[in-house]
């Protein structure tokens, strides 16, 4: 057997032949550093172990005598595997210090150090393996050739097993790179030193992976990431540390040059060869540099992240660095959003209404419900900031459900004063609407009121009405069943297809305020106001404008056929006790 053998009780080993191998390949080996200050220790310990297979594979034999000269070669050296290190050297607790040293200083952390000493009892046994993170503590007179050999032999196996611990840690097993974890702690590492203004850090995602493991399956996506990860590897310089920190997204460190976005998505222009497939991907960048991070590495990862999701929505296919202002502006976000829950539990957030005109009998037909938030200091969030930040976080849906109920038992108010054909028109933003039980609610939320859903219509942007048109009809359509009516908001503004809105069971079309403001201008004239009317007209739904602000808007947009209007020139938005002042003004209250 290919390893040293001996007979219990026996203080004789048997040694494998070094000569035995027709191999001239240098075989893999132990590497074993002997730190005393006695040179005979040495000897008789490479005596002892010399020629000696552990596991396999033969010792090679590190040397120092004192902990300073230990210290500078362990900087030197990598893959030591254990350490027989003398306690008492040039001074009593040399030994000691130098385990501190190689532990917290130098972060060597798998290495296994078997602690040996000329004086027993200077140590507790117990106490210094426990204090000292060390894998043993022998007197030197215990250790024979024997018990040398099993003492290492043991040292061996901890130290294999904590190194495949690691590999699973912070190793990627299906790219073979580093993983997350060893990404930030090498992140960190650049960041201690000095020329970290030179490196940057990047992150790059493979666009539309997702729809490779749809369509092809994992299996095949799985065979691409292995072939970007190789091509990275053998394309960019051996200093450049190329890690997978996610499914589908890579993480690179390096110099300014060395980590150039145009090379890097230079790499994505030939096709990846997986199997019999030939397969073009794109890829997005975030980039960061190591000088502009304010903390850790977890921190630069943040804030690559956060150039990356700018890139995504921007830039795709491209690369966007990371810049303090949107560090500033992600952290506001953060400030909004914990300040925007508070707000939700203080009944910071109220609903007002705006109020719908007919153009051709100035009668008020309608209301618009419209979230608002004010804050402690009684200044107002604008909606534009708020509700993005609502829908991204989920929160919409709780805030969505209150203002649709609101919204109804002002309506049933209405009602009772004597505006009994007054409908309420409340929107509905689009992560509600692809809620998967939002019918479910919708009908609950009838119920609980019990207004008449004939009065009650919702509004969808344009953008929210053309996608996944066989989605749209299915839910569309139940709504409808409801008796409730729908109305696309900011209509103009997208590219609308006129087929899938002629199939579309929509009630009003409502054109943007952008279009109202044009009927001024003497070149734009309001041109897409007219067709937005005309085509209204042809589709037999009702047209109202929005953003009326002036009574010649009104007169344009009323000889267009315009059926309907909002906008200052006939009412603000306005809370409750407002809008009942404003109703009596105007004669439609008694």
């Amino acid at each position: 057997m290919n390893r040293a053998e001996s007979s219990p009780g026996s203080d004789e080993l048997n040694f494998v032949d070094d000569n035995g191998s027709d191999d001239d390949a240098k075989p893999l080996c132990w590497r074993l550093f002997i730190v005393d200050d006695e040179p005979d220790v040495h000897r008789a310990t490479t005596f002892a172990l010399n020629g000696v297979h552990i596991l396999g594979r033969p010792i090679e034999f590190l040397h120092a005598y004192s902990a300073q000269e230990a210290i500078e070669i362990l900087k030197a050296e990598t893959g030591i595997a254990i350490i027989l290190l003398d306690v008492v050297m040039e001074r009593e607790d040399a030994g000691l210090n130098l385990v501190k040293t190689i532990r917290g200083d130098l972060k060597l952390l798998d290495v296994r150090i078997i602690l040996r000493t000329g004086q027993p009892g200077y140590a507790p046994e117990i106490e210094t393996i426990h204090d000292y993170d060390i894998n043993d503590y022998k007197t030197k007179s215990e250790l024979t050739r024997t018990k040398l050999y099993a003492t290492v032999t043991a040292a061996v196996r901890a130290y294999e097993q904590i190194r495949a611990l690691d590999d699973l840690a912070y190793y990627d097993r299906l790219s073979n790179l580093p993983n997350r974890n060893r990404f930030i702690t090498l992140i960190d590492d650049h960041l201690r030193q000095d020329d970290s203004h030179n490196h940057v850090m990047a992150i790059l995602d493979i666009d539309d992976f997702s729809e490779v493991n749809d369509a092809l399956g994992h299996q095949q996506g799985d065979r691409l990431l292995q072939a970007v990860a190789q091509r990275m590897k053998t394309s960019l310089p051996d200093d450049v540390v190329v890690a997978r920190i996610g499914s589908d997204t890579f993480g690179l460190m390096g110099t300014v040059n060395a980590i150039d976005p145009s090379l890097l998505l230079g790499l994505f222009r030939l096709p990846f060869v997986v199997l019999n497939d030939s397969m073009m991907v794109t890829a997005t960048i975030g980039m960061v540099r190591l000088s502009d991070v304010k903390g850790s590495g977890q921190d630069a990862i943040k804030d690559a992240n956060i150039a990356l999701k700018r890139a995504k929505k921007t830039r795709r296919g491209s690369f966007v660095h990371f810049s303090v202002e949107m560090g500033i502006e992600i952290r506001e976000r953060v400030r909004l959003l914990q300040n925007l829950r508070c707000a939700v539990d203080t009944d910071r957030l109220f609903v007002v209404y705006q109020p719908q005109i007919s153009l051709r009998t100035g009668q008020v037909v309608g209301m618009e419900a419209l979230l608002r938030w004010r804050t402690d200091d009684g200044s107002f969030v604008s909606p534009d900031r708020f509700i993005p930040l609502a829908e991204t976080s989920g929160l919409i849906i709780a805030i969505g459900d209150w203002v649709l109920r609101v919204a109804c038992h002002e309506l049933i108010q209405l009602h009772a004063l004597g505006l009994s054909t007054v409908r309420m028109s409340v929107n509905v933003s689009q992560i509600q609407f692809r809620h998967p039980h939002y019918i479910e609610r919708l009908k609950l939320a009838l119920t609980d009121t019990g207004i008449d859903p004939q009065y009650l219509e919702l509004e969808i942007t344009e953008s929210v009405a053309m996608e996944d048109p066989a989605f749209m009809l299915e839910t569309l359509a139940s709504i409808k069943e409801l008796g409730i009516s729908v109305a696309i908001d900011d209509f103009g503004t997208g590219y609308s297809s006129l087929s899938h809105l002629r199939q579309l069971p929509v009630d009003r079309l409502k054109i943007d305020r952008a279009f109202v403001n044009e009927l001024n201008s003497p070149i734009l004239g309001g041109h897409i106001a007219a067709m937005v009317v005309e085509l209204g007209r042809n589709l037999n739904m009702t047209v109202i404008a929005e953003g009326i602000e002036e009574e010649s808007q009104a007169e344009i947009l009323r000889a267009m056929g315009c059926h309907e209007g909002q906008g200052f020139l006939y009412g603000r938005p306005m809370p409750v006790a407002d809008l009942n002042q404003w109703l009596r003004a105007r004669g439609a209250l008694s």
